[in-house]
């Protein structure tokens, strides 16, 4: 076997960026850690991590202050280069900006990717809520079948696609709202593209309640979603039902007539 071989059960992977990137992730996950700290988390010996961790101090994606590691701000940069080269961010971002304004709550602008939500983006109204929660969103890619904006996209991807993203879900138990079965998760889904939005009452978190609309591009296929999400005392009876999802459905409109006429201005 080559050194950048797994073997004859799969495509050749380059076990050197798998490892590199498993220390990375160890680091995020330990929020900075010390050699001895990281290399327990790993099946490495000291020294190998020692050699990667300062060829990733060299390349910029790791610091080292005294005998701590974290990750350097070159993710900042290559993170903000990456949402800058995406249709979704540019075409939506000022909408949600204005949803935010306008409903007071927290807003998101969703993409999906490996079957998870990520947030490209996020804009906090006047009374929003839950910072911390709202960070956690950020920083680690959310499943898709527990949130408003996570199940407006999952509705709406290619049969295929969809089953296979169902098809590995655990469904943890989050709440005791949390959807639990492939079953009931599919009828949620039809439900939701008959009406165009979907809902989020206390599956992920209790007290929290959200609103999510998919947004299609081009070619009508989703390509993202927008939410709303506010504690349950606000988001009720006729405002959760009725007022705020007219509100994210105009939103992903507004984000999808841009994303087509951005196509002419190229």
């Amino acid at each position: 076997m080559t050194a950048g071989s797994t073997g004859n059960d799969g495509p050749r992977r380059i076990k050197s960026v798998q490892t590199a990137t498993d220390i990375i992730n160890v680091i995020k996950q330990q929020q900075g850690g010390t050699l001895a700290e990281i290399t327990a988390d790993l099946e490495l010996t000291k020294a190998t991590v020692h050699t990667y961790l300062q060829t990733l101090v060299d390349c910029g994606f790791v610091t080292r202050d005294g005998d701590q590691y974290r990750l350097g701000f070159q993710f900042v940069t290559i993170g903000e280069h990456v949402r800058n080269e995406t249709d979704l961010y540019m075409a939506g971002h000022n909408e949600v900006d204005e949803l935010a304004e306008r409903t007071g709550e927290y807003t998101h602008l969703i993409a999906e990717e490996r079957g998870r939500e990520v947030v490209l983006y996020e804009s906090r109204g006047e009374f929003a809520v839950a910072m911390d929660y709202h960070l956690r969103m950020r920083e680690t890619p959310q499943h898709l079948h527990d949130t408003a904006a996570g199940k407006a996209i999952l509705a709406h991807l290619p049969a295929t696609r969809r089953d296979e993203i169902i098809a590995d879900l655990e469904f943890e138990r989050q709440t005791a709202n949390t959807i639990t079965d492939a079953a009931e998760l599919r009828e949620t889904l039809a439900d939701i593209r008959d009406r165009g939005y979907a809902l989020n009452d206390e599956e992920e978190i209790r007290g929290m309640r959200a609103v999510g609309a998919p947004v299609l591009g081009p070619t009508e296929t989703v390509v993202g979603s927008v939410s709303v999400t506010g504690p349950t005392s606000r988001l009720q009876g006729e405002r959760f039902h009725s007022a705020v999802p007219k509100q994210v459905i105009e939103t992903a409109n507004l984000i999808e007539v841009a994303l087509e006429t951005a196509q002419f201005d190229r």
